[in-house]
């Protein structure tokens, strides 16, 4: 059979005629006559050479098409695969970071909570240590951070060993009550020895030493002022800082009564002395006396304290 080169048109024919004239020009015969059966036979072998080629290109199309629909069934298939595996990771990876979100807060839940319970071998420390001092910057920081610990563990009594830390940061507040009232204690009474020593008598009969009873107590106040501000802001809220300012309070009342009290009692005895025979006079001067001391002392008591004490009552 003869090798045919088929080149394929992008024009479809309109009719059977022309599919044969356009046949019979491929075939190199438009211009011939079929006058004998062997021409026919001839030209009608030509043309089903050139159709099965036709048919040839045609089945390779449709192979080719074929295929590539098998491909592309194949590539379906893996994309909803890959999809839905994706879509999985997706959702697991979701679920990781929920859960990896849940377990962070539940661990900075509980760290929070620890920080409390840890603070207590940080206050002990501090509290113990032989150079720690009242005035020091750190020392109002630690008693506020105390307080904190007590009041969490205290709202928290079904957490285990309550009782212990509860104990144990009160044993640390005592120590902390201790150092206060020890340092204001202290400071009032070296001051009021100071100035016993400065009257060997321990009488005075003259204002000045009113004045100087006044002004040097005034000149220390800022010494104690600030701890004293500390314990009476605390008081409402926990027992232990009310009962150490009772005592300081105590303490205070103390050392100005035995500061004054003699020399109190000097000038009602000189007033007595200068106006026996005159009553009127006597309650007076006696009154203006005790109001001036009363002044006095209230405001030098407004220097240390910021709230009032029953004691004065």
């Amino acid at each position: 059979s003869q090798s045919l080169t088929v080149a394929l048109t992008a024009a479809v024919p309109e009719s059977t005629e022309d599919v044969l004239l356009k046949g019979f020009a491929m075939l190199g015969m438009e211009n011939e006559r079929i006058e004998t059966a062997q021409q026919v036979n001839d030209a009608g072998e030509q043309m089903r050479d050139y159709l099965s080629g036709f048919q040839e290109q045609c089945d390779a199309i449709l192979n080719d098409v074929n295929s590539a629909l098998q491909h592309l069934e194949s590539l379906q298939k893996q994309y909803l695969f890959v999809s839905t595996k994706t879509g999985t990771l997706h959702e697991a990876c979701e679920q990781l970071l929920k859960e990896q979100s849940e377990l962070v807060d539940l661990a900075e839940n509980i760290q929070q909570k620890l920080s409390y319970f840890n603070e207590l071998e940080n206050i002990n420390t501090k509290l113990n240590s032989p150079t720690l001092s009242v005035n020091s910057e750190g020392f109002i920081p630690m008693l506020a951070k105390l307080d904190d610990c007590i009041a969490y563990i205290s709202s928290h009594p079904n957490f285990k060993d309550y009782p212990v830390y509860l104990t144990k940061f009160k044993q640390c507040l005592l120590k902390a009550m201790h150092l206060i009232k020890t340092y204001t204690v202290n400071t009032l009474q070296n001051l009021t020895s100071q100035l016993m020593k400065r009257d060997p008598s321990a009488v005075p009969n003259s204002d000045n030493a009113f004045t100087l009873f006044y002004v040097k107590f005034r000149a220390a106040a800022p010494k104690v002022r600030t701890l004293i501000e500390q314990v009476e802001q605390r008081s409402e809220k926990m027992p232990e800082y009310q009962q150490v300012l009772n005592e300081i309070h105590q303490c205070y009342l103390d050392q100005r009564e035995l500061l004054l009290g003699p020399s109190i009692s000097s000038t009602v005895t000189e007033l007595t002395s200068q106006n026996n025979r005159d009553h009127c006079a006597l309650v007076r001067s006696g009154c203006a006396f005790m109001v001036h001391v009363c002044q006095d002392e209230h405001q030098l008591y407004n220097e240390f304290f910021t709230k009032p004490t029953p004691k004065l009552e």
